[in-house]
C-alpha cells in the first residue's frame, strides 16, 4: 500500500499538488473543522484520490468562476480617473510565445493558478458553511427527496463545470494548435 501511494506521488506533477491536491487537502480539513461534512476515510490512498478530486474541482471553479469575474471587475485608473481592468492578461499567443523564450513564465503562470484556486477554496468553504447554517437542517427534514435534490443539483452544477472545462480547455488547445500551423507556415 505505502508502495502505490509513493508511486501516485512521484507520478503526479508540481502543476496537480499545488493545484489539486492542495487545495483540496485543506478544502475538506477546513470543512470537516467548521461543519457537519466529513471527507476522511480511514484508507490514505482513497483520502488521497478524495482530496485530489475535491480540488480539482476547486481549480475548476476557479477557472470557469472566479477568472471570469475577476477579470471583468473594473477599478479606476489612480492618474487618469479612467476605469481599467482590475486583472489584465496577456493574449494567449503572446503568452505561448514569450513561455518558450522565458520558461519562468510557466512557473508564475502555475503559482498564479494556485492563488485563483485558492480564492475559488475560500469561496467555496464559506458556501459549504452558509450551507450548513441555512440548507442542512431543511435538506434533513425533507428526507430522502431533499438528499436526493442536494444531490441533482450538485450532479448538474458538476456537470456543467467539467462542460465548460472542457470548452475552455479544447480552446486553448485549438488555439495552441493554430499557432503551430501558422509558425509551419512561415518556415
Amino acid at each position: 500500500m505505502k508502495e502505490s501511494i509513493n508511486i501516485f506521488v512521484e507520478k503526479i506533477s508540481s502543476y496537480n499538488i499545488f493545484n489539486n491536491l492542495l487545495p483540496g487537502t485543506i478544502f475538506c480539513c477546513f470543512v470537516e473543522s467548521i461543519s457537519r461534512f466529513s471527507f476522511s476515510t480511514e484508507v490514505i490512498w482513497i483520502n488521497l484520490f478524495i482530496f485530489y478530486f475535491v480540488g480539482m474541482i476547486l481549480s475548476r471553479i476557479g477557472s470557469i468562476l472566479v477568472e471570469p469575474v475577476l477579470e471583468s471587475i473594473k477599478v479606476k485608473n489612480k492618474n487618469t480617473k479612467e476605469p481599467k481592468k482590475y486583472i489584465k492578461k496577456a493574449p494567449y499567443g503572446d503568452y505561448i510565445e514569450a513561455s518558450k523564450k522565458d520558461s519562468f513564465i510557466l512557473v508564475l503562470n502555475e503559482t498564479n493558478n494556485t492563488y485563483r484556486t485558492m480564492i475559488a477554496m475560500s469561496l467555496a468553504v464559506a458556501f459549504v458553511k452558509i450551507y450548513d447554517w441555512l440548507l442542512y437542517d431543511l435538506v434533513l427534514c425533507l428526507g430522502g427527496p431533499g438528499r436526493k435534490l442536494s444531490l441533482i443539483i450538485a450532479w448538474i452544477f458538476l456537470a456543467i463545470l467539467f462542460i465548460k472545462s472542457y470548452k475552455k480547455q479544447t480552446s486553448y488547445i485549438t488555439k495552441r494548435v493554430e499557432k503551430a500551423v501558422a509558425r509551419k507556415e512561415d518556415l
